[in-house]
């Protein structure tokens, strides 16, 4: 689970990505399974620079994680994925179960 203060800068670029369709169909994919920005920008048909740009922004900000692998020909690419499909943003004060 992911947690972030409110005030935080990575709170404010994931409230970016996450009123971005870009951004929210990037992770539904992710979430689904790990894949790389080519085939998320085949699947969401949408250019790779839009894909990097958006995955750039959500690595940045924590939600997703990239590792190195072996693509088709055997050539070093980065795979996506979401290490974690909870997101909690922590306004501060005491929480219910707190009370």
């Amino acid at each position: 689970m992911a947690r972030f203060d409110y005030d935080s800068w990575q709170a404010k670029l994931i409230a970016l990505e996450l009123a971005n369709e870009v951004g929210r169909g990037i992770l539904r994919e992710l979430i689904a399974s790990p894949h790389t920005a080519s085939q998320l920008s085949e699947i969401m048909e949408i250019p790779l620079p839009t894909t990097l740009f958006h995955l750039q922004r959500l690595e940045s900000a924590g939600l997703i994680q990239s590792k190195k692998a072996l693509g088709k020909r055997l050539r070093e690419v980065k795979l996506y994925s979401v290490p974690s499909a909870e997101i909690v943003i922590d306004l501060g004060g005491t929480t219910n179960d707190e009370e």
